[in-house]
């Protein structure tokens, strides 16, 4: 199954614009002290299965991790689940911060 992706870069143009996104970060706990994307929903990878009744079908979700392989996992598992999820490719090692 093809996923959809997208950089990081695109991700933080449409942050720049004042788009309304949905963002899941998926690091663990340990990851996320250092720092998020502002209005990014924190839900740890294992617990995504869970949680699924908190994602909406008529919404699209970008999911971050670190580097893109964690999120890329969990954006098919939601695709699996007729949720739509966009992998963000390169993850916080790419997160610029707005600057």
């Amino acid at each position: 199954m093809e996923i959809k992706e997208i950089q990081m870069s695109e991700l933080e143009s449409k942050i720049s614009l004042g788009e309304s996104l949905n963002i899941i970060d998926v690091r663990e706990d340990f990851e996320v002290q250092f720092g998020m994307i502002d209005g990014a929903e924190h839900i740890p990878m294992n617990d995504v299965p869970n949680r699924l009744d908190e994602f909406d079908q008529d919404q699209k979700y970008y999911i971050v991790c670190k580097s893109g392989g964690r999120s890329a996992d969990v954006a098919m598992f939601l695709n699996r689940h007729d949720i739509d999820a966009v992998n963000v490719d390169g993850g916080m090692m790419e997160y610029k911060g707005g600057q």
